[in-house]
């Protein structure tokens, strides 16, 4: 990666990157969209970049007139959500491959469906779930509350991760035959690869891979390896107060299978309920009483208890500014 980088605009404009800037533009391409407020609390707390909000507001627009970086408005009525939000651009592309932060093989045109989402409120605040762990937990050394041991040493990048579902996917291979209904417990496709591409005899086992469940967004967390400590996922489910319980319980056995089939990781399935917290114009509630009547259903159906117990898997609902203490504990007691 080059130290220092200078984009010329015409002969009296240029624009000077650093390090820092470049991995703060993989960081966008990696989340897809973020809100410009978003974009700064990253930039401020994870990457360290010392700057008032009000001059890096004025440098991402630079940043868009140099094609790093594309910005648009979201507006919901007069009262309703008002914001800005980004994406990468096809510059930023260019340079990022350039120093070998993205592959050569990307395919720089999906950039332009990032901006394209069905529901970009639900998406933006799914990503503020996310980057609330990130940054909440960044830095903390998470220990056992009995014995004050050091679980998980969190550092973004170094043992904190933040990972699309479309490239951190949940897949199991399942098996073509009469008795699909008993294959359920197949194994991964990694560990059945060879069934996938053999020759064209009799004897060949066809199947095909199933996604058991895709979460909106999922955080790993790697354990200490001196404790032998196990790695840890946080399966976020951004709930905007709307998704039926049944839903929701049927989300569970879902990843109650992802547990069970990863029995050397801690499976986390974390239901954060959208709140007023996501802005200052959020017609958003508190979160509390919908936290509320979905503790009361989960507790209400044996069924659900009973399978998340027997897998392993963790549930935590909470509204989105009570989350990352929610998942601190479960690290800690888990």
């Amino acid at each position: 990666m080059q130290d220092k980088i200078i984009l010329k605009k015409n002969s009296r404009q240029r624009l000077e990157l650093n390090k820092v800037d470049l991995e703060l533009l993989t960081f966008l391409e990696h989340q897809r969209l973020l809100t410009l407020q978003q974009f700064y609390q990253v930039a401020k707390h994870l990457f360290n970049i010392k700057m008032t909000e009000y001059s890096f507001k004025n440098r991402v627009r630079k940043f868009e007139d140099y094609h790093l970086i594309r910005g648009e408005n979201y507006s919901e009525g007069f009262d309703g959500e008002r914001f800005k939000y980004l994406c990468i651009g096809s510059k930023a592309v260019d340079l990022l491959i350039e120093n070998e932060l993205l592959d050569n093989s990307y395919t720089k045109s999906k950039i332009y469906k990032f901006n394209q989402k069905k529901n970009i409120l639900h998406y933006l605040a799914t990503q503020q779930a996310a980057i609330n762990l990130l940054i909440g937990l960044n830095g903390e050394l998470i220990r056992d509350p009995n014995t004050d041991e050091v679980k998980y040493p969190m550092l973004y990048n170094v043992t904190s991760f933040s990972h699309s579902p479309a490239t951190f996917s949940y897949t199991e291979w399942i098996r073509n035959d009469k008795n699909l209904h008993r294959q359920n417990a197949g194994a991964y496709h990694a560990s059945v690869a060879k069934y996938m591409i053999g020759n064209k005899s009799s004897t060949q086992i066809h199947g095909s891979t199933m996604t058991i469940v895709k979460p909106d967004w999922i955080i790993e967390i790697k354990g200490s390896e001196s404790k032998k400590i196990m790695d840890a996922i946080i399966n976020i489910e951004l709930d905007m107060g709307t998704e039926p319980f049944e839903t929701l319980a049927q989300k569970v056995f879902k990843y109650a299978l992802l547990a069970e089939k990863n029995r050397n990781k801690l499976h986390i399935m974390d239901i954060v309920i959208a709140d007023n917290s996501f802005s200052n114009r959020s017609t958003f509630s508190d979160g509390i009483r919908r936290t509320n009547n979905i503790f009361k259903r989960f507790n209400a159906d044996p069924a659900v208890i009973k399978r998340a117990q027997e897998s392993g898997l963790k549930i935590i609902v909470r509204p989105l500014k009570l989350n990352v203490e929610a998942v601190y504990k479960t690290l800690g007691k888990y």
